[in-house]
């Protein structure tokens, strides 16, 4: 071990990171640059590294929970006040306005509402999200990354991360949107779960209302076949093949601060996507109508962006779209068409839900998706529509009383009942012929 060394934890850092960014995607080194700047160089930063053990690096994130728990009560002292302001706005405005003394009285009143009213806006600004367990894990994969280097530099005797105890990480179980979720939805606002899904007719309903959005061929890629918003902004024609029915994933666009990055995707998320017979229509018309629109662009005088590309989703001029974009666009037609919200990337989860209940092999859908391991896909995304719920419920019971059914007939000497598909679950699939239906329609008298 080199215990002669004075290099501080700050000035191995920044000497680790550089070595880093030559080696990795830019999405991970700035999540290191991240986890170094808020936490590990203001906490750690200071110790020289032979002088760095565990207890420094468990410090650091007991420092983090008890912090969370001052922020937390800090948002329920902020909620406090804007339970005070309210009762305060409430009762300046009921105050009567007849003589002067109640005159006097509601001005007293709304004086009291207005320094109720700036203190709460005052303690609103001091909010801080607190520091999840998923975010604990980062920061000690983080900080675990770089102790190895050191350790194999013989800067420190072990990795102390791994000796760091954090608290359990739980993943959001995604959730449908059943009629109970629904109504407590609309009474308080509230969602069941960070990660929900439609049932099928309400993903049907959504299809029905954005069937003339101009991106409505992007949406049909997100909930039938789960592309993520990075793959749809980068998807380029070169990469569709619609005579062969498929779809190369092989970039990305990711956002870093709000800056665009081309990058390509991790491994298991280059893939190749077969396209049901509907996406294969729209695209196509889709491709028609952005040459169209494209050459009316270029008759009407106005020079092409300089960033045009040959992307499958871009702006009428031919520009690209910010990834951002599909977010904000996605958002607001879930607002407009009055169903319980679900995010884009939550169309992920609606894909896989679908081709699940539609009887798709689990490992089809891991492919579809682009995990790692089957067990991910299972455990993330792999939600039981309230559909699925209902066939399998009976399937148990359906067997056994075929199995009587054939019991009693063997007895009465009749002919065997057949029962090998008596018991089969038979999922529902959404009805969206008439939506793609009208689809078509609008696609091709665009392009007339």
């Amino acid at each position: 071990m080199n215990v002669l060394s004075d290099e501080t934890v700050t000035e191995f850092l920044a000497r680790w990171l550089k070595k880093k960014k030559t080696e990795l995607k830019r999405t991970t080194v700035h999540e290191y640059e991240r986890d170094i700047e808020l936490y590990l160089a203001p906490h750690l930063g200071a110790l020289k590294m032979r002088d760095l053990h565990a207890r420094h690096c468990q410090g650091l994130f007991d420092w983090i929970i008890s912090d969370n728990e001052r922020r937390e009560e800090h948002r329920a002292r902020v909620a406090e006040l804007k339970g005070a302001a309210d009762s305060a706005s409430i009762a300046w405005r009921e105050a009567p306005t007849g003589n002067p003394e109640e005159k006097k009285e509601r001005a007293r009143r709304r004086a009291v509402w207005a320094a109720a009213r700036d203190e709460y806006l005052a303690e609103r600004k001091k909010l801080q999200r607190t520091t999840s367990p998923a975010t604990m894990g980062t920061i000690k994969a983080t900080l675990s990354s770089a102790l190895s280097d050191a350790l194999r530099e013989e800067l420190i005797a072990k990795n102390y991360a791994a000796l760091v105890t954090l608290p359990k990480v739980t993943k959001p179980r995604a959730l449908a949107w059943t009629p109970p979720r629904v109504a407590r939805w609309k009474r308080t606002g509230e969602k069941p779960s960070p990660v929900m899904v439609w049932t099928l007719q309400q993903t049907a309903e959504f299809l029905d209302h954005i069937v003339d959005d101009r991106h409505f061929p992007a949406w049909h890629l997100v909930l039938f076949h789960g592309l993520r918003r990075g793959e749809l902004t980068a998807l380029a024609w070169d990469e569709v093949d619609l005579d062969a029915e498929v779809i190369h994933i092989s970039e990305q666009i990711v956002c870093i601060s709000y800056e665009v990055h081309e990058d390509a995707p991790k491994a298991d998320s280059v893939r190749d996507i077969k396209l049901n017979r509907d996406s294969v229509m729209l695209l196509r018309a889709w491709r028609e109508e952005q040459a169209a629109e494209r050459e009316q662009w270029a008759s009407s005088g106005v020079p092409a962006p300089t960033e045009a590309a040959d992307r499958v989703f871009t702006k009428e001029d031919g520009s690209v779209y910010h990834p951002q974009f599909f977010s904000d666009r996605w958002d607001r037609l879930v607002e407009l068409s009055g169903l319980p919200p679900i995010r884009l990337h939550d169309g992920r989860h609606e894909a896989a839900s679908l081709a699940l209940a539609a009887g798709v092999a689990p490992k089809v859908v891991q492919a579809m998706l682009g995990h790692a391991s089957l067990r991910m896909t299972s455990d993330t995304y792999q939600t039981v529509l309230p559909e699925m719920h209902a066939a399998t419920a009976s399937a148990s019971l359906d067997l056994i009383t075929a199995y009587r059914k054939a019991e009693h007939a063997a007895k009465l000497g009749h002919a065997p009942v057949e029962t090998t598909e008596s018991h089969q679950v038979q999922p529902a699939r959404p009805e969206k012929a008439a939506v793609m239906k009208r689809a078509m329609k609008r696609q091709r008298r665009r392009v007339a």
